[in-house]
Formats: C-alpha cells, sequence, structure tokens
C-alpha cells in the first residue's frame, strides 16, 4: 500500500471518527432537550388542566352558597357536556356517611375503588399528579353533601404525546440537515490535512528539487503564499500554507547552499590547481643548484599568493555569515558622516588618478548620526571599491549624503531600535561604469552572484555586495541599487536616524 493511501484512509478514519462524536454528542443533547420538550408539554398540560378545574369549581362554589345541592345536582345533570369534554367528572357524599362517592354526570370511566382524598389538588407535585397518580380532585362543600370534581389526565397523555411526536419529528429533520452539514463541514475542513500529508509524503519520498516544479506541488488556495495571506486565513488552511512556505523555503535555502558550495568549489579549484601545480613544476623539475632553488622560491611565492586568496575568500564567506546570522554586534557610537565619507574617499584617491577616473565627496559637516562606524565604512568601501572597478578610464564615481524630512516613512529594519519619528539619512555611491542590466539589479546582492557567469573575467569573489547589504541591514537599514546599462549606477544606503542628532542638512 502507498504512502498516499495510508494518507487518505488515515483521515478518511479520522473525519469518519469527528463525524460520529460529533454526531453523538449532538444525539445525546438533542435527547436531553426532548426531555426536557416532553416535560414541559405535560407541566403545561397540568397547569391547564388545574386552571380548568379551578374554574368549575369556582362556578359550581357559587350555586352552593346562593342555591342548593338540588340545584347544583340538577345543573350537573343537565348540562355534562362541559365536564365530558374535559374528561372531568362529577360526585357527592353524605356528610355523615362512610359510603362511596356516587356518580352525578360526566366522564363515566373513572375506577371504582378511587380514594378521592388521596388526589387533592394542591397536596402532590405536578410530576406525580400528572404520571404517578393521574387523577385530580376538587372538593365542594354543599348544605348536606360534599361534591368532588375528578379529572382523569390520562386522557392527556395522547394530547402530550402528539405534542412531543411533532417536536421529536422536527429534532430529526435538524439532525438529517445538521449530518449532511457537519459531513461537508468536516470534509472541507480536513481537505486542506490531505494536501499537507502528499507534500510530507513527497517530501519524505523524493529529493526537495521536487518541491521546485511547478506541477508538483499546487497552492491550497490561489494568489501568492505572502506571511499576511496566511495570516488572513483560517485553521487549517493558514497551518497547510505555512508548512508549504516553510517547505518552498527550505528548498530555497538548500537550492542557495548548492549555487554556493558550486561557487566556492568553482573559486577554490583555480587558486588550489596552481597551488599544485607550482609544487609539482618545482618537485619534478630536471634543474639543479642555483637554478633550481631560484625555481622552488618563485612555486613558494606562487603558492603562498594563491593560498591567501582561497584564505581571503573563505574569511570573506565566514564575515558574511556572522552578519546574517547576527553574530557581530552592532556598536553604536556617534559617527559624523562627512568624517567618513572623506576618509573612504582618501584610501582611493590614488587608484581613482591611477585609472584616470574622478572621485568626488560632497558633504555638509554637522551630520552626526548613531551608528557603528567601522561597519558604515567597510560599506562605503566595498561600494567605491565595485564602482572604480567597473567606471573606464574618464568616468567619475561621487559620493554624497543628504537627509530627508521624517515626514516619510520609515525604512523597515531588523537589529536596531529607531525612534518612531525618524529622519532619513541617504548616501549615494554612483558611478559612471558599465551599469547593471535590469534582470540582474535584484540579484548582485546574492553571495558568490556575478552578473558575468564564467567567472574568468572578473574579480572578487561575488561577496561584497552580499556583506555590504547584511551589514546595512545589521545597522538598521537597506541597500538598493538603481542602475541603466552603458550609463552607470547608484547605490544609495537609507537609514533611519534621529532628527535631533542631524545638526544641519548636506547639500
Amino acid at each position: 500500500m502507498s504512502s498516499n493511501q495510508s494518507i487518505d484512509q488515515a483521515l478518511t478514519r479520522t473525519q469518519r471518527h469527528l463525524f460520529y462524536r460529533f454526531m453523538g454528542i449532538l444525539l445525546v443533547c438533542l435527547t436531553l432537550i426532548e426531555m426536557v420538550v416532553g416535560a414541559l408539554f405535560f407541566y403545561d398540560l397540568y397547569r391547564a388542566e388545574r386552571k380548568i378545574l379551578h374554574s368549575l369549581s369556582a362556578e359550581y362554589q357559587r350555586i352552593l352558597r346562593f342555591e342548593s345541592d338540588e340545584k347544583l345536582i340538577h345543573v350537573l345533570k343537565a348540562n355534562p357536556q362541559r365536564l365530558t369534554e374535559n374528561n372531568i367528572a362529577a360526585m357527592a357524599t353524605q356528610i355523615s356517611s362512610d359510603k362511596p362517592a356516587s356518580y352525578i354526570a360526566g366522564d363515566n370511566q373513572l375506577p371504582v375503588e378511587l380514594v378521592l382524598t388521596e388526589y387533592l389538588l394542591g397536596e402532590q407535585n405536578w410530576l406525580n399528579a400528572f404520571i404517578v397518580k393521574p387523577y385530580m380532585t376538587l372538593k365542594m362543600e354543599g348544605d348536606k353533601q360534599i361534591f368532588w370534581l375528578v379529572l382523569d389526565n390520562r386522557a392527556r397523555y395522547a394530547v402530550a404525546t402528539r405534542q412531543w411526536m411533532m417536536t421529536f419529528m422536527a429534532f430529526c429533520v435538524l439532525v438529517l440537515f445538521t449530518a449532511v452539514f457537519i459531513h461537508r463541514l468536516i470534509q472541507n475542513t480536513m481537505s486542506p490535512l490531505a494536501t499537507l500529508g502528499n507534500q510530507l509524503d513527497k517530501l519524505s519520498h523524493h529529493a526537495l528539487d521536487s518541491f521546485s516544479e511547478q506541477n508538483e506541488i499546487e497552492p491550497p488556495r490561489k494568489g501568492t503564499f505572502s506571511r499576511t495571506d496566511a495570516m488572513q486565513q483560517d485553521g487549517l488552511a493558514a497551518i497547510n500554507q505555512s508548512v508549504y512556505q516553510a517547505v518552498s523555503r527550505l528548498h530555497q535555502v538548500i537550492a542557495t547552499m548548492d549555487t554556493t558550495v558550486d561557487a566556492i568549489a568553482h573559486d577554490l579549484r583555480t587558486p588550489l590547481s596552481r597551488i599544485r601545480l607550482a609544487a609539482e613544476g618545482a618537485l619534478v623539475s630536471p634543474l639543479k643548484g642555483a637554478e633550481k632553488q631560484n625555481l622552488q622560491e618563485h612555486a613558494l611565492s606562487d603558492c603562498a599568493e594563491y593560498a591567501v586568496q582561497a584564505g581571503n575568500m573563505l574569511t570573506a564567506l565566514m564575515k558574511l555569515n556572522d552578519e546574517l546570522a547576527g553574530k557581530r554586534i552592532v556598536r553604536l557610537a556617534p559617527t559624523e558622516v562627512k568624517m567618513a565619507l572623506e576618509r573612504v574617499a582618501s584610501w582611493f584617491e590614488d587608484i581613482a588618478e591611477e585609472k584616470g577616473i574622478e572621485l568626488h565627496c560632497t558633504c555638509s559637516p554637522g551630520i552626526i548620526i548613531l551608528s557603528d562606524a567601522d561597519k558604515l565604512t567597510q560599506v562605503l568601501v566595498n561600494l567605491v571599491d565595485n564602482a572604480l572597478k567597473y567606471t573606464p578610464p574618464g568616468g567619475s564615481v561621487r559620493l554624497s549624503a543628504s537627509t530627508i524630512a521624517p515626514s516619510l516613512p520609515p525604512v523597515e529594519h531588523h537589529a536596531v531600535n529607531q525612534p518612531e519619528k525618524t529622519a532619513q539619512l541617504v548616501i549615494n555611491v554612483t558611478d559612471t561604469g558599465i551599469g547593471i542590466a535590469p534582470e540582474h539589479q535584484d540579484l548582485v546582492f546574492k553571495r558568490l552572484y556575478r552578473v558575468d557567469s564564467s567567472r574568468s573575467n572578473s574579480e572578487g569573489y561575488g561577496l561584497g555586495l552580499a556583506l555590504a547589504s547584511a551589514m546595512v541591514t545589521n545597522l538598521g537599514g537597506i541597500l538598493t541599487v538603481e542602475s541603466v546599462p552603458q550609463q552607470g549606477s547608484t547605490f544609495t544606503i537609507r537609514l533611519n536616524v534621529d532628527e535631533s542628532e542631524t545638526q544641519s542638512n548636506c547639500h
């Protein structure tokens, strides 16, 4: 049996179990409600019968008070329909006699041995009077006789049962519709689990590469899978979507790791191969004496140079990993922006002059922000070095800084908390170099990414911009790029700053 079948069968059993459990609870609740409704019907009938007895008793008592016993007997015998309709019998006994009560009019189905004093109205509760001892009696005293009104509650059982059966049928219809609705509801609610189970089954039996294929996984719902969308959804669908996002993110991370490993292997292969070739060449050389010593010295020099290249690359990777993991603590201190820009520009003046590139720095003094001067300086070094590298002779590179009023929305950040009302410091590094094509502009901040995929004609390791972006993020800002091919690029650093820290604006 395949895993998909096992998952489907498990979900089917779960759905069936939930359905039966819910219906069992529903039936128990409805049974209790039906019992309460039946009791209410009986109690309502009890009150109605009691009211009828009191009404007849009051009417007959007036006849006994203002007329005579014979008059009441005449009235009862002359008009027995009212008594018969309500299942009431009128009976009488002599005051001084111990004989059983004699029947006068009304219902003639009462037992002969009925003891009237045991069923007096008001001396027993309604449940006992209606079910256990289903008779109610009311005594009326005349001049010579004691009259009794006897009500047979058994005749009301059919009425109460008929009303109860009507409600029972209504409950049965309700249960039927509820069962259909609940069955569909459980199926719809559990359906995301089926998708989730299939995804996890694929994850356990196949490589994560299957998740990159468009046909392998269909999103549980239409639309993009953003975190906001997941929060707007409810229940299992949101969980299913979150798991899908996590698995997709895991695949992206592993794919990035594979690409990174491939890039590292590619970049390390060259210096390691050169080290091996230089060492082998020096060892197997037929030269003797001073010539061989000279060859070995050059080989050792080449090995040291290539080892430094490999070490620099690994160091840069470790530094980038530390930045991304937040291992490098941000040490905030008041930093004068103009001084930082001029210091970086001074380090590259000779390189710019040698390449015939104009290097400008424009920023008014007095802009002081709370930041990590070392990180900010290293970001500027990476950006300026990159600009000079890809700017041809005769071009220019410009460093500039300015502030933006706090009315604009603050930049999102992760590492450094900023005041609610913030201004923005904008630092631009603009060059007139070869530029970056639009399809590459979102990728240049990825680690080990180079626009030139051959890697043979470009310097560096493809880590500078990735490291700069990670550092700016840790400083609480964002690094972006705008570029036009063959016209140049502008890298922009945006940092949130407290407006009180800025003593004047840049021009």
